[in-house]
């Protein structure tokens, strides 16, 4: 029964395994070990090893253009064509080492489990005696512990793994062409990154990703901030694999979070709040008193969700304290900390704040000047009554029409906003009759809610 439940054991590993001619040999070598073929299925396995990091070498260098993979492609090509033929095949002796040496596909720990593998098929395929003039003679328990090792390690693994997985992931963000927005960065991961891949693989970014923003070289904030949009695409994506991250490891990671990444941990704790309840007291304290520094308002804002009293601080010291400046650099931050659903109400009191500034225009200057200002910072964030809010206080101004002038900022509002709240149609549709023969370039608007009309 034991061994009809091991045999089973390393059948079920074949599904872990993408690519089906890999799968096909390390099938021969599970053929082999359940007819009792130890050795046969030692060598097989190693077989299946050696052509997977062929097959993985390729990949990198057809895919990425990867100059070591490349470089060793090259090596065992030009083996292969040797006329000598005894040479044939020593690339197959020194591919493993050009793995974890060259390429760096593996970690020290991986390169040694198979490095045991080659040992012991070297064993096997060869009249090797031991020190009493016996055949080297591999346990059951060996050859099914080296199926399950090349399997769980290197088979059923994307070509970058182990070390390599961070290694290539610190290349991508920290080099020149890494993307800044979210949904750059989003594609950036899947087309490289985000192969099909284990638990552990994931799990290994989403520990490097916390190191970086919390701790580790360099101290470049917009290198901190790629791994923040890395670190959130992550979450977003694999949550499940997030969540079985081990506890005590998380808490040492953010035991270790250097003074001067205070704002980095606000953006952190906005991503992914639960961390909090991961973070040493000391480390609490200290973020909490970096809080209560001056100017820091914006980080308040990020960590809303754990400290809800913030929100009537915020507000109050929006309305008596700040300046315009202060204000307008507030707005990036309820757009990239989503404040939207996390505080709702203090949102709507900033945006009719801003509104009430643009409609209190006393000048064609002014009006000109706080629609930039005022209005168009504010359109990511404009829900379906802001629009309301807006609209029908132009319709309804009693002053004279300062904002003659204005129209370029209703047309971005009007495109931006649209396809998120069609049912303002009429509305809009009203503000146009309204304003088309009073406000200058209003071209524009009739095609525009034309288009909106045949869309709807």
């Amino acid at each position: 029964m034991k061994r009809y439940s091991q045999l089973a054991d390393l059948e079920s590993l074949l599904l872990e395994i993408p690519d089906e001619n890999i799968r096909a040999y390390a099938g021969e070598a599970i053929a082999s070990y359940s007819a009792g073929a130890y050795r046969s299925a030692i060598v097989s396995i190693w077989i299946a090893v050696v052509y997977d990091l062929y097959q993985k070498f390729r990949y990198l260098d057809e895919q990425f253009g990867d100059p070591a993979a490349k470089q060793c492609l090259q090596e065992i090509e030009k083996i292969r064509k040797n006329p000598d033929k005894k040479q044939v095949s020593a690339w197959e002796r020194t591919i493993l080492d050009k793995a974890f040496n060259d390429v760096k596909m593996l970690t020290s720990i991986e390169y040694e489990h198979l490095d045991r593998i080659q040992q012991d098929r070297h064993r096997c395929a060869h009249p090797v005696l031991d020190a009493e003039g016996f055949l080297f003679q591999p346990s059951p328990e060996l050859g099914r512990s080296h199926i399950r090792t090349a399997i769980e390690n290197l088979l059923s693994q994307p070509p970058i793994i182990g070390k390599a997985a961070g290694d290539a992931l610190i290349r991508d963000v920290e080099g020149q062409y890494f993307p800044n927005d979210l949904e750059g960065v989003k594609n950036a991961l899947f087309s490289r990154h985000l192969l099909p891949a284990s638990d552990k693989y994931r799990q290994n970014l989403f520990k490097l990703c916390l190191k970086k923003i919390l701790f580790l070289e360099p101290d470049n904030k917009w290198i901190i901030d790629r791994y923040l949009r890395s670190l959130e695409c992550l979450i977003k994506e694999f949550r499940t694999n997030f969540e079985s991250l081990n506890r005590a490891t998380i808490k040492n990671i953010m035991e270790k979070t250097k003074d001067d990444r205070f704002s980095a941990l606000a953006v952190l704790l906005n991503i992914e709040d639960t961390l909090w309840n991961e973070t040493p007291p000391l480390i609490q304290e200290k973020f909490k008193a970096f809080l209560k520094q001056k100017d820091n308002e914006r980080y308040k804002i990020y960590v809303i969700s754990i400290f809800p009293e913030f929100k009537n601080e915020l507000l109050i010291s929006y309305q008596k304290n700040m300046n315009d400046s202060t204000k307008q650099d507030l707005i990036p931050t309820f757009i990239r900390g989503n404040i939207i659903e996390k505080a709702p109400h203090l949102v709507e009191v900033i945006v009719r704040d801003n509104i009430d500034v643009f409609m209190d225009s006393k000048t064609y200057h002014a009006g000109r000047l706080n629609a930039a200002e005022h209005i168009k910072p504010i359109i990511p964030i404009l829900q379906a009554d802001d629009i309301d809010y807006l609209i029908n206080k132009i319709i309804e101004r009693k002053l004279g029409d300062q904002l003659i002038d204005c129209a370029f900022v209703m047309e971005d509002v009007f495109k931006n906003t649209i396809n998120k709240f069609p049912e303002k149609l009429p509305l809009w549709k009203e503000f146009y009759d309204q304003k088309k023969d009073k406000w200058g370039s209003m071209d524009n608007f009739e095609q525009l809610i034309a288009n909106a009309e045949k869309q709807s």
